[in-house]
């Protein structure tokens, strides 16, 4: 007497890997928005513009980065929105010109449709922060302070 073969035919690996896809395909798809944005996306953004433009228009940030001043990526970005109130942003983005690189620390919010730029702190290479909005050097943080 010979017994039946107890052989599982693919439907068991197939059911394991359409699960195994339905819940990586949502974490592939948010990680692969992430890094689009991280090194091509920023390029896009009315707030990353506007802070381009200005930058490049700027003879302090001239005089600390060089000429040819350009993003060249983003390390940090915090964004918020209240209805009624509009959507606010602050984030850090790396600058690189002709003769340094450097980071802008800029806070934003939107207002009509158009990017309206609060602040701008730019870091440059020694250190030394520039307040762009202002045209001046700011303290480092965490220095005296007059507060008692």
């Amino acid at each position: 007497m010979t017994m039946p073969s107890q052989r599982r035919g693919p439907g068991c690996l197939k059911g394991c890997l359409l699960a195994l896809a339905l819940v990586l395909l949502p974490v592939i798809l948010v990680g692969g928005y992430g890094a689009w944005f991280v090194w091509q996306g920023f390029r896009h953004d009315p707030t990353l513009v506007a802070v381009g433009e200005l930058v490049r228009r700027d003879g302090m940030a001239e005089a600390v980065l060089g000429e040819d001043i350009r993003i060249t990526g983003v390390t940090g970005n915090a964004f918020s929105f209240v209805p009624g109130i509009g959507s606010r942003s602050a984030m850090v983005v790396s600058l690189a010109g002709s003769k340094a690189s450097g980071t802008l620390a800029v806070e934003s919010h939107m207002k009509d449709g158009r990017a309206q730029i609060d602040a701008m702190i730019l870091s440059g290479p020694d250190g030394t922060r520039y307040d762009l909005m202002h045209h001046g050097v700011t303290p480092p943080p965490g220095g005296p302070t007059t507060a008692i």
